[in-house]
């Protein structure tokens, strides 16, 4: 039989501590700290750490604002008008690397005989709670909220013992995708490390006996072709559809009109269109950005519409993981822009990204052994989904107490 858990206010037990405002002439992009921002959260809860491409700080920074593993800590701004991750919550995972930044709120004070900081974070991933925050937040188009608003939100709260197990339920599914994200980061690894003796160290299969010759990109195998992606592969870019012909019911195709929605590899899929004169990328094409941040990449899972921050990609030969790899190698080495940061690439800019090709048959024996691992990803990615969809339906009904728990004996 469901039980009703009392409503109480946030505020009740806790305090937000806001965060520093590091001076940006201090930002770098190497360092011993990672200066995390709103960008860093994921829309379900957790730290989304995006390696190379993270913020760093080498100014003077107050032993107050370096975060300690278990740290829990919220997003308190989003840029975006619909705001998936304002109020999103995550705990900081190492002692000395993140900077508790101006725009996160870090949860002190935590009356812990009356309120488990793992249900808390539960309670912040709570579609209830982000409605709250966001009803009350600030800003049109950027999203902001503040301490006070947090403490005004209300939501059940059992008893100690059955929040603890509510949070053991929740916590072994996440426990589960943390140890997919860990294989998958492996999988990934190697993939790149295969390309990289190939294509990088040329060290490919037979490579004593094939001579290096000059080229448009320095020495190259002979009977490689140095060109550009252009010319070996299908481009197309994104077009925004009529605004009525989105929806977030599910009807028509999914919608990506940039990399809000992004995953390590695959895009979650938030928003449809209807319009039957959209441009759609099919599954296995790799969607690229085109506006910032310029150069993300993810694979489509089916086919989808893509918006004017997208392109969609396919090699020539069909050799998607051979062009996910030297895609990502080219862009990290910001080949379009030569140090600069752009707020968007043309149609031309993707076209003339440098490119190599190697002989048919090297990008044969190459493709087949990513691509097994790329199946790899993709499997325990879906795998992921399950489990973050059935964690996802089961937390408001533990939480409401629809779902009934019993104390840990």
């Amino acid at each position: 039989m469901a039980r009703s858990y009392p409503l109480r206010a946030l505020g009740d037990f806790f305090r937000i501590k806001h965060g520093f405002a590091f001076k940006g002439e201090h930002f770098v992009d190497a360092g011993e700290f990672v200066l995390l921002t709103p960008g860093n959260f994921e829309a379900r809860g957790g730290l989304k750490l995006k390696g190379d491409k993270e913020k760093y700080y080498d100014g003077e920074v107050p032993k107050d604002f370096v975060l300690r593993r278990g740290d829990l800590i919220v997003a308190m701004t989003d840029l975006t008008q619909n705001a998936p991750i304002l109020g999103a919550p995550a705990f900081v995972t190492e002692n000395e690397r993140f900077l508790h930044n101006q725009r996160l709120g870090k949860v002190v004070e935590l009356n812990e005989a009356a309120l488990e900081k793992r249900y808390l974070y539960y309670l912040f991933n709570l579609r209830a709670t982000r409605e709250q925050l966001k009803a009350t937040a600030t800003g049109a188009t950027v999203r902001h909220t503040a301490p006070e608003r947090i403490y005004r939100v209300t939501a059940p709260v059992p008893g100690i013992e059955v929040q603890r197990r509510i949070a053991d339920i929740l916590s072994a599914y996440d426990d589960l995708i943390e140890n997919n994200t860990k294989r998958i980061k492996i999988l990934e690894e190697m993939a790149r490390s295969l390309y990289r003796e190939w294509f990088v160290n040329f060290r490919f299969p037979g490579h004593e006996k094939v001579k290096m010759v000059n080229s448009a990109l320095g020495k190259v195998p002979e009977g490689w072709n140095a060109s550009t992606l252009g010319t070996n592969a299908r481009i197309l870019m994104g077009q925004a559809p009529k605004s009525d012909s989105y929806n977030e019911t599910g009807d028509g195709l999914p919608f990506h009109q940039g990399v809000t929605n992004f995953g390590a590899h695959f895009p979650t899929h938030r928003a449809w269109c209807t319009s039957s004169s959209a441009r759609t990328a099919d599954a296995g094409d790799l969607l690229f950005s085109v506006r910032a941040p310029v150069g993300r990449i993810n694979f489509a899972p089916d086919r989808l519409v893509v918006g004017r921050g997208l392109a969609a990609i396919r090699h020539a030969a069909g050799a998607q993981a051979f062009l996910w790899l030297q895609l990502g190698e080219r862009v990290q080495e910001d080949s379009m822009g030569g140090g600069t940061i752009f707020k968007a690439v043309t149609k031309d800019d993707v076209h003339k990204i440098p490119w190599l090709e190697p002989t048919a048959r090297i990008r044969q024996e190459f493709d087949a052994l990513a691509e097994t691992l790329l199946r790899q990803i993709q499997l325990l990615t879906a795998k992921q989904e399950v489990l973050a969809r059935t964690r996802d339906l089961l937390l408001p009904r533990l939480i409401s107490g629809d779902v009934v728990v019993e104390p840990n004996a």
